[in-house]
């Protein structure tokens, strides 16, 4: 075949297209698809094999969640480019404006589906994170971010496609905020508890399973939405607690003393003896019980412990106690403190002493004579009567 016989080949057109052109489209198509092939094996390959020796984990999630759209937005630029080649010889405007609305538009939509694929990367790490019960993060607050952000990603995403299709954005974004101000009003309840979520996610006082106690409220954290906060109380009962009103309340969390560097609960009590024990036996007593105190494996001895004769009281001389057991959980607690209870019991009873009861005491100093069988016995029924 000649060079004239191929020219002619090449230019022969069907429907205003020449063979030239149709192989010309079909070359940056078939070019398109080797790039793609090649930027998928070799280069992006490369770069996760980079990735994985570093000890930042953003770029393996970065490279996970573009591959995807990265090989479309290579197929799309080669058949918009294919289309161009083709639409060139017959110079039809509104075709290839089309043809690059539509690139455009493509080009947005896997922009976005990239961006939700490494929402969605995020939204696994945050989970593994807040599943490793030594991470503070609270695994209830994570869908309210990744929510929240794939929400936000597509009304950006609407707006700037919408703007490429040729509508007018202006006028939409007007109307909205007409829209938005009468929503907000109305529903200003709901934005307060949006917010109030925000703030306990950035505050983070208390995570689901924490048992926490404030005004009204006392239980054992369930989960933490985007509206309320869900208590599971004591008596086994529900509280639905609006998130607002929670982030504004005085909340103790009680589960913040199991913390690693503490790991303690307090233990204040008074022990009241009687008014019978003399100053010598009560400084035995006191030395007695730090004695106690001090022994006892189940006592912390990092914190304050305070063994002190403190008060006068109306039926006893009272002895104050303060010291902390060496473990948080609730049923170690009780045991130590009975322990110590019992041991304090055995050493007053070995001294000689008495815990104090509540009692009082009348003494009448004169009678009526006559009066229920004459002075001295009344004095002795009185005295029997108030024993």
């Amino acid at each position: 075949m000649t060079i004239e016989s191929l020219r002619e080949l090449l230019s022969y057109e069907i429907s205003g297209i020449s063979l030239y052109t149709a192989g010309l489209a079909f070359v940056i198509i078939f070019l398109s698809l080797l790039f793609r092939r090649l930027l998928v094996r070799v280069v992006l390959a490369s770069l996760r094999r980079l990735a994985q020796n570093t000890t930042v984990v953003w770029d393996d999630i970065v490279l996970e969640a573009v591959k995807p759209p990265l090989e479309g937005v290579v197929l799309v630029y080669g058949i918009w480019a294919a289309f161009r080649v083709l639409l060139a010889p017959l110079e039809m405007a509104n075709a290839v404006a089309l043809v690059d609305t539509a690139r455009h538009v493509i080009f947005l939509v896997l922009v976005t589906w990239a961006i939700f694929r490494m929402v969605g990367e995020v939204d696994g790490l945050l989970r593994r994170r807040a599943a490793d019960p030594e991470d503070p993060m609270d695994l209830g607050l994570v869908p309210l971010v990744t929510n929240t952000m794939r929400i936000m990603i597509f009304l950006i995403a609407g707006t700037v496609i919408a703007q490429n299709l040729g509508y007018s954005v202006s006028g939409l974004m007007a109307s909205l905020g007409l829209g938005g101000a009468a929503v907000a009003l109305a529903s200003r309840d709901a934005i307060a508890n949006l917010f109030g979520s925000l703030m306990i996610l950035v505050d983070k006082p208390f995570k689901v399973g924490d048992w926490i106690k404030g005004d009204g409220f006392e239980g054992v954290v369930e989960e933490i939405g985007f509206r309320s906060t869900r208590i599971r109380t004591f008596g086994k009962t529900v509280e639905n607690i609006p998130n607002n009103v929670m982030a504004n309340a005085n909340v103790e969390n009680m589960d913040r003393r199991k913390d690693a560097h503490l790991n303690v609960r307090r233990i204040k009590m008074t022990v009241g003896v009687t008014y019978a024990t003399t100053a010598d036996q009560m400084e035995k007593a006191l030395e007695a019980i730090r004695e106690i105190l001090a022994e006892d494996p189940g006592v912390d001895k990092r914190m304050t412990t305070l063994v002190n004769f403190t008060d006068f009281g109306d039926s006893s001389l009272d002895i104050f106690l303060y010291y902390f057991s060496n473990d948080a959980r609730w049923a170690y607690y009780l045991d130590v403190r009975q322990r110590i209870n019992l041991k304090i019991m055995r050493k007053l009873e070995e001294l000689g002493l008495q815990v104090a009861f509540p009692s009082r005491s009348v003494y009448i100093e004169s009678m009526p004579d006559g009066l229920m069988g004459g002075r001295d016995g009344a004095t002795e029924r009185v005295g029997r009567e108030t024993s």
